[in-house]
């Protein structure tokens, strides 16, 4: 008979002790990443691309979102710190996107979150309520009333009960997790295309910087040769000593213009390693000149197809450009993090309209008493849901619904007003640029060769060739200025859309 019970107890047992009211659970945490219905959007750093979809309401269904970096690279430990053994090189825009999207110390810290996040999920995955058993055993009971029911008398209670949700609970918890980790990873995905974003800004700062020295350098190169040909005719008496102190204090004026830009050159690089977590004295370079870059202007018409790195379809694209440009806002990782938060709140909100139904609680019991009857039943405890309904958290949690709403709406605005202003902004500098003549540094003493020539002929004053100068450097300043408002324009417009840079650059 007791072999019976116990094992009548151990089937109820193994029965209970995975009870959960939504199907199968997930086994491992490992599994998580690989269940994606909604792969990560596409961000390639050698390119620079920032790619996301053009949607501005997210499926019904739970997406979960990857980023494959982070679990690539689970083998390097977080001190390892590649580019300090780094050969000196010269990077390109694309190179140095591609350094700060791999060791950026706040996007390296940052992507650690997902961890958490997908900590989280185990957790909701797992059943929260283990079976209960109680056993009772009372010895030695004495009935002085029954014959031969003396001392050493024994009765036993054993019950297993198990806590059982009724209106799928388990399922809303997992999806509020898993919408969770999609804005944990959107977040992760916003800060990638940030540091994309200023890293470009920073790196064409560097080489508009670098565009400032070699006007001083040519302007100073210039007034020191004027010099030494002015110091000749006077000490051969074809000059007077006022002339040549106007081109002596000119020459000073340049020099300490010239180390004033070579101080802004270095300061430019030390902020772009700093963004590239190199240490300041890397050997690193940089590459190109902020004149010959070919910038391009996309449109709706010219901008092609946006690809999809979430595994959907080919998008159809706006024919209007304000449209076009209202789709890329829409598929902005933080208008994306505020859609997940909307999923978050609409998950919560089933939970607790779930946990208006009260839970049971039940199982087998069995029972000995001291007259050696063996009894077998069901128990079943159930609150009654009379002081406390759930109706004041599920009101809660439908006011945060609306709020994160509300949130991602205005979200989503902000998102298509920065993105349009940032498209006129860039289209206005392309459209300027456009209409203007390119000077090269070397036409600088070409243009100054005549006025120089009629000097030495006695046409021309010193005056003169110091204001054609003036009037030359700052031709060519404004020109650098102009290219530099194209280039810093095209970093704002890659983040206030999530553009890829190299649909604004040619090759």
């Amino acid at each position: 008979m007791m072999a019976r019970l116990h094992t009548l107890f151990l089937l109820l047992l193994l029965a209970f002790s995975g009870c959960r009211t939504n199907g199968s659970s997930r086994s491992n945490l490992s599994a998580i990443n690989d269940i994606s219905s909604t792969p990560s959007p596409v961000i390639k750093t050698q390119a620079a691309r920032v790619t996301v979809p053009v949607k501005r309401k997210s499926d019904t269904n739970i997406k979960k979102v990857s980023l494959n970096f982070t679990e690539s690279d689970k083998s390097k430990t977080p001190t390892e710190s590649p580019h300090f053994a780094r050969q000196s090189q010269s990077l390109s825009v694309y190179d140095s996107i591609s350094l700060a999207l791999e060791g950026n110390p706040d996007l390296v810290a940052l992507r650690e979150t997902e961890q958490v996040g997908v900590a989280t999920v185990g957790v909701a995955e797992t059943y929260p309520f283990n079976p209960m058993v109680q056993v009772q055993v009372t010895p030695s009971q004495e009935n002085r009333k029954i014959p031969n029911r003396g001392p050493g008398t024994t009765s036993h209670y054993v019950l297993l009960m198990q806590r059982i949700q009724l209106a799928h609970q388990q399922q809303y918890r997992e999806d509020a997790a898993h919408s969770s980790l999609n804005g944990v990873r959107w977040n992760i995905h916003q800060a990638e295309l940030q540091t994309t974003a200023l890293t470009a800004q920073l790196y064409f700062t560097a080489l508009y910087q670098r565009g400032l020295l070699e006007i001083a350098e040519a302007s100073q190169s210039n007034n020191e040769r004027l010099l030494e040909s002015l110091i000749k005719r006077f000490e051969a008496g074809d000059i007077s000593g006022a002339d040549l102190a106007t081109v002596r204090i000119d020459t000073r004026s340049t020099n300490q213009q010239l180390r004033l830009a070579e101080a802004n050159y270095q300061t430019a690089l030390r902020n772009l390693r700093r963004q590239l977590g190199l240490p300041p004295d890397s050997p690193e370079e940089i590459e190109g000149d902020l004149r010959m870059i070919r910038w391009l202007l996309p449109t709706a018409g010219n901008g092609g197809s946006m690809t999809s790195g979430m595994g959907l379809q080919s998008l159809d694209v706006p024919n209007d450009n304000q449209a076009w440009i209202a789709s890329w806002a829409a598929s902005r990782p933080d208008v994306l993090v505020a859609h997940a938060n909307i999923d978050v709140a609409s998950a919560n909100l089933n939970l607790a309209t779930a946990d208006r139904v009260p839970d049971l609680t039940m199982g087998p019991y069995y029972q000995q008493d001291p007259n050696g009857l063996a009894r077998f039943g069901l128990r079943a405890e159930l609150n009654l849901p009379i002081i406390n309904t759930g109706r004041p958290l599920e009101t809660q949690r439908m006011t945060e619904l609306n709020q994160r709403t509300a949130l991602w709406r205005q979200t989503l605005l902000k998102a298509e007003l920065e993105a349009q202003a940032a498209f006129e902004r860039y289209k206005l500098a392309f459209d300027v640029l456009a209409k203007e003549k390119t000077y090269s540094i070397s036409e600088l003493p070409q243009e100054l060769q005549s006025l120089e020539k009629q000097f030495l002929a006695g046409e021309v004053d010193v005056v003169r060739i110091i204001q054609a100068r003036t009037s030359i450097l700052q031709n060519q300043r404004a020109q650098l200025d102009l290219f530099n408002e194209l280039a810093q324009s095209a970093a704002l417009l890659v983040g206030a859309t999530g553009m890829p840079l190299d649909l604004l650059m040619g090759q």
